[in-house]
């Protein structure tokens, strides 16, 4: 989160955010292939297993079962991409976005501006207050560990940097340390298409399947950057469905990552 109730603002989340950018703009003029392919691969982990099926799916609609190791790992990857707690995020998807969908209510709605829903809600006090006040209705229902991820949220983003800084600097100097900056980065980017891009029809582009009480749509053609979720009409129609794709020519990549992962 980027707020707190002792301090108002997080400092650490609000260097931290700086510095991926920083890291990416870097890497465009310096970066290596190595780099490149490694913050591919921790973009897969951070935003692909972590924020879109295990923040998303997993924990905020229980469309699956996993086994528990996995289940700690990608809450774990999901806290590196950058959006907050597995509570928080899956408190603002839930009670602030499903259940206000395009309404004033809805805390990152592209109703309120394209650069609001993609990244602008992000810093807005009261939408992180609103988490705070449902985790206070629902504290004595979640597991141990997600709230001891939510409790240590900016320590793990931290500890995760100097971890790959101990286990990748001696050999590669500070290759996958940018590598993750940069898929921390990505990650909020891919997150900020589906806000925006899921609930803004486009004539000839975007398409509905099911009709819906609100602006959800179907972008088949950014389902690669942002793992099938730009499916965003099917979503909405039915959230806890695990499959995004409902056509043969729609492909849901996270469905695709869910099967490397999913108890049979």
């Amino acid at each position: 989160m980027i707020f707190n109730s002792k301090s108002g603002y997080n400092i650490v989340y609000l260097l931290f955010i700086p510095l991926t950018v920083l890291s990416v703009v870097w890497s465009l003029v310096f970066g290596t292939w190595q780099l490149w392919i490694g913050t591919l691969l921790f973009t897969i982990l951070y935003s692909g297993y972590g924020v879109s099926v295990g923040f998303h799916r997993l924990h905020s609609h229980k469309t699956f079962e996993t086994w528990e190791p996995i289940r700690k790992c990608i809450l774990y990857l999901g806290c590196q991409g950058a959006q907050g707690s597995p509570v928080t995020w899956s408190l603002i998807h839930n009670m602030g976005h499903h259940a206000f969908t395009d309404t004033d209510k809805d805390i990152h709605t592209p109703t309120k501006g394209l650069f609001y829903a993609f990244f602008g809600w992000i810093f807005i006090k009261s939408n992180h207050e609103f988490a705070k006040t449902e985790l206070f209705k629902i504290r004595r229902q979640l597991d141990p560990f997600t709230m001891w991820c939510h409790k240590n949220y900016e320590l793990l983003i931290v500890s995760n940097l100097v971890l790959i800084a101990l286990l990748t600097g001696w050999w590669f100097g500070g290759t996958y340390i940018f590598a993750s900056l940069n898929a921390s980065f990505l990650s909020i980017v891919m997150s900020g298409i589906v806000n925006v891009f899921g609930h803004l029809p486009i004539k000839w582009l975007t398409y509905e399947t099911d009709k819906t009480r609100n602006n959800s749509t179907n972008n088949p053609w950014l389902v690669f950057f942002s793992w099938g979720e730009s499916l965003h009409n099917n979503h909405h129609h039915k959230p806890t469905r695990l499959n995004f794709n409902t056509k043969w020519y729609e492909f849901d990549v996270g469905r695709w990552l869910i099967a490397t992962i999913k108890k049979p």
